[in-house]
């Protein structure tokens, strides 16, 4: 296993019976994770997919003891899924719904520092530890097993980058994102520390991308670390003009901080290896990975 979840961890989705959440646990069954259990409201003691389903999550929580679940919600619904997980008290939840307003996770911070819950979104792809466990919507089967832990706020991306990874013959020890989002649950460092406790993890490969601070404190967590696994980095948007969005809400250039070139200067004052081109993310991490030739 790798980080945060195994082939052993128990999960449940909220949102089961939705097209993506139909969709999704569907994928994540056949890939081996352990579904017990959906949130279904009115649908309680029936089946979907061999799945147990149950009219609430507190409900749901007594019954399986789950010890992840996965969110798949409409924007205006997606506070209440959030708030009814962390008070089942489990422990990680991962939420995949995009455009969820703003002051809704602001209204959430402060009751997750009080919880013993880790939320790892909104709009997070995911994530996957590989050949063992898939939370959210990323396609798991791209992801060979190996020794490097991933990073991401970027999504398209992460897949060009698991692409040449694996045709260096590298894989993935875990994979997780974030979410492409201004006000996240988790942020890098969180993700980082768990990957540099982790023994089957050798390097991180971070993806970043324009708009928010989140690269920034990275660097300088890293910067202070006296003992640190190598951390390989890109930052999408470098040509992204100023006051334009990128793909989505949380990527946009309001100050020069949030800029590609001003976080690629940060981490690579702090000692993070930097990928000058998406095409040779995997190139990289094969020379960080390969042992020098004496």
């Amino acid at each position: 296993m790798s980080i945060l979840v195994n082939k052993n961890t128990r999960v449940l989705c909220q949102g089961i019976m939705s097209t993506d959440g139909l969709r999704y646990t569907e994928q994540a069954i056949a890939y081996g994770t352990l579904i017990v259990g959906g949130v279904a409201p009115d649908h309680g003691g029936e089946t979907l997919l061999g799945v147990p389903l149950f009219n609430s999550v507190k409900e749901a929580v007594r019954k399986t003891k789950p010890q992840a679940s996965v969110i798949f919600a409409q924007a205006q619904s997606a506070y209440d899924e959030i708030y009814a997980a962390i008070k089942a008290k489990i422990p990680l939840i991962i939420c995949t719904t995009e455009r969820m307003p703003v002051h809704d996770m602001f209204k959430l911070l402060p009751l997750l520092k009080k919880s013993s819950s880790r939320l790892i979104g909104p709009a997070s792809p995911g994530l996957v530890t590989a050949e063992e466990c898939m939370l959210g919507t990323m396609p798991a089967h791209l992801f060979p097993a190996g020794n490097v832990g991933i990073i991401t706020r970027s999504g398209s991306l992460l897949y060009e980058a698991i692409q040449q990874l694996s045709r260096k013959g590298l894989g993935v020890s875990s994979c997780v994102a974030l979410g492409a989002y201004p006000v996240l649950g988790t942020n890098y460092t969180d993700i980082f520390d768990l990957f540099q406790k982790d023994v089957h993890t050798d390097a991180i490969l971070l993806i970043g991308e324009i708009g928010g601070d989140f690269e920034i404190k990275m660097a300088q967590s890293y910067k202070r670390r006296t003992k640190k696994k190598p951390l390989i980095t890109y930052i999408a948007g470098r040509q992204v003009p100023s006051q334009t969005y990128m793909g989505n809400i949380g990527a946009i250039v309001i100050h020069p901080t949030d800029s590609a070139a001003y976080k690629l200067d940060k981490l690579k004052q702090a000692g993070a290896v930097i990928v000058e081109s998406p095409a040779d993310i995997g190139k990289t991490v094969h020379k960080v990975l390969t042992p020098r030739r004496k």
